[in-house]
C-alpha cells in the first residue's frame, strides 16, 4: 500500500492533472478551474495515495453546511475519486474512502454526499434515495406557455445583481449555506454545464428594479453534445422563476429542458401544476457516517416539525456491533444503513414497519436535502 495522506496545496496541481486524465477530454476545461472547492487550495481535506512521491489516487473532499430552516448541518461532499490507470486494482479507492470517513468523524460531521453511484460506494454504506421530481419542459407545455405572459421583465443577470442574487438564494428554506463570494465563485466555475458540454447562463426576473427570481440554466452552445439543456439552480418566487424558464426556452430555441425539483420545494411543484414528471433519486449517493450524531444535529429541525411525535422517538447505537435502533413509543426497530437512509431521506421509505409507527414517522420524515447537482456539485 502506498503512502496515504492529505494532498498539500502544492500537490493539488498533480491532483487536477490526474482527475483530468480520468474524467476529461480535449474539449473540456481542466477540473482545476471547474471545481474550486476541491482544487483551489482553500480546503486541504482531500486525501491521496502516493507511490514514490507521485500521486496515483485521489479523492476530492469539500466541507460545508446545509441549511434546513433555522438548523445548520455540517456535511462533506465527495467527488473526483480517481486512480491512475496503471495503479488500479490495488484497493486504493477503498483505502481513500476509509480515510474520508475517519476525517468526517474527527471533524464532527455526520453526513457525506457522494457524486458517484458505483458499487465501490454502495459496498461502503453509501446509498441512493428517491426525493426528486424530474420535469421535461417544452414550448408546448401549458405551464410554460402561461408563464411566458408573466408581468416581470426577464433579462440576463449583470454584475449589479450580485446582492439580489445572494438574497434570493438565502431565502430558500433548504439550501447550501454560501457566502456571496462562494456564490460568485461557483457561478464562474460552471461545473455542471462543462460536464455536459453546455454553456451556463443566468437570467433574472425583475419588477420595479427589484429581483423577483433567478435561474441558472445550461444551454447548448458551440460544442457538439447530445445533452439536454437543464436548470442548474433557481431561487425566488416560483411563478417568476417559471417566467424566467419559459422565456429562456423561447430565446434559446430549446425543445426540451430538464428541471429537477426536490420534494420539499412544494411551491414550485404547485406552480408546475399538471406538468408530467418522473420520480427520481437525488443524484449520487449519501452515507450517514455517524447516525446518532446526525440525529442530534437535525433534532431541532424535527422538533419544529412535530414536537409531540418526536418526544416518543429515539435513535441510538446498540453495542457491540453498532447496529442502529430506532425506538418509537417503546417499540424498537433495528435498521440497516440502507434502511436508515431510506427513512431519513426517501419520500417512499423502503421499510417493514407497523402501520401505526409508519404513520407517526411520516410526521418527521423525510428530512430535506438540497438538489445535489446544482452549483455546489463536487
Amino acid at each position: 500500500m502506498g503512502d496515504i495522506r492529505f494532498v498539500s496545496r502544492e500537490e493539488l496541481k498533480q491532483a487536477a492533472e490526474l482527475s483530468d486524465l480520468v474524467f476529461r477530454d480535449e474539449e473540456q476545461t481542466s477540473m482545476a478551474a471547474k471545481f474550486p472547492g476541491i482544487f483551489s487550495g482553500s480546503y486541504l481535506s482531500s486525501p491521496g495515495v502516493f507511490e514514490d512521491g507521485q500521486l496515483v489516487a485521489f479523492a476530492g473532499l469539500v466541507p460545508g453546511f446545509i441549511q434546513m430552516g433555522a438548523v445548520s448541518v455540517p456535511v462533506f461532499s465527495l467527488g473526483s475519486v480517481c486512480t491512475h490507470p496503471e495503479y488500479r486494482g490495488r484497493g486504493y479507492a477503498n483505502a481513500l474512502l476509509q480515510r474520508v470517513f475517519d476525517h468526517i468523524d474527527r471533524a464532527g460531521a455526520s453526513l457525506l454526499l457522494v457524486s458517484g453511484t458505483r458499487d465501490l460506494y454502495i459496498r461502503q454504506g453509501c446509498h441512493t434515495f428517491r426525493s426528486v421530481r424530474s420535469y421535461l419542459l417544452s414550448p408546448e407545455n401549458e405551464v410554460v406557455r402561461r408563464a411566458a405572459a408573466g408581468p416581470a421583465i426577464v433579462r440576463e443577470a449583470e454584475e449589479r445583481d450580485w446582492f439580489g442574487l445572494q438574497r434570493l438564494a438565502e431565502n430558500r428554506e433548504v439550501r447550501y449555506d454560501r457566502s456571496l463570494y462562494e456564490l460568485a465563485t461557483l457561478v464562474r466555475a460552471e461545473a455542471i454545464a462543462d460536464i455536459y458540454k453546455l454553456k451556463q447562463k443566468i437570467y433574472v426576473a425583475e419588477s420595479d428594479g427589484r429581483l423577483l427570481a433567478y435561474a441558472v440554466i445550461a444551454v447548448r452552445d458551440k460544442l457538439k453534445t447530445e445533452a439536454v439543456p437543464l436548470v442548474i439552480e433557481w431561487g425566488g418566487a416560483p411563478e417568476a422563476a417559471l417566467q424566467v424558464v419559459s422565456q429562456v426556452i423561447a430565446a434559446n430555441r430549446i425543445s426540451e429542458l430538464q428541471f429537477q425539483v426536490p420534494w420539499h420545494e412544494t411551491e414550485m411543484i404547485r406552480a408546475l401544476g399538471s406538468s408530467t414528471y418522473l420520480e427520481e433519486p437525488n443524484p449520487g449517493t449519501v452515507k450517514i457516517v455517524d447516525p446518532v450524531r446526525l440525529w442530534q444535529q437535525i433534532h431541532p429541525y424535527l422538533q419544529q416539525k412535530s414536537p409531540e411525535v418526536l418526544s416518543g422517538v429515539e435513535l441510538h447505537s446498540a453495542a457491540p456491533e453498532g447496529e442502529i435502533v430506532l425506538t418509537v413509543n417503546g417499540t424498537a426497530v433495528h435498521l440497516s444503513d440502507m434502511e436508515l437512509i431510506s427513512l431519513f431521506f426517501d419520500t417512499q421509505p423502503q421499510l417493514e414497519l407497523p402501520v401505526a409507527i409508519r404513520e407517526q414517522l411520516k410526521e418527521l420524515f423525510p428530512v430535506p436535502l438540497p438538489y445535489a447537482s446544482g452549483l455546489n456539485f463536487v
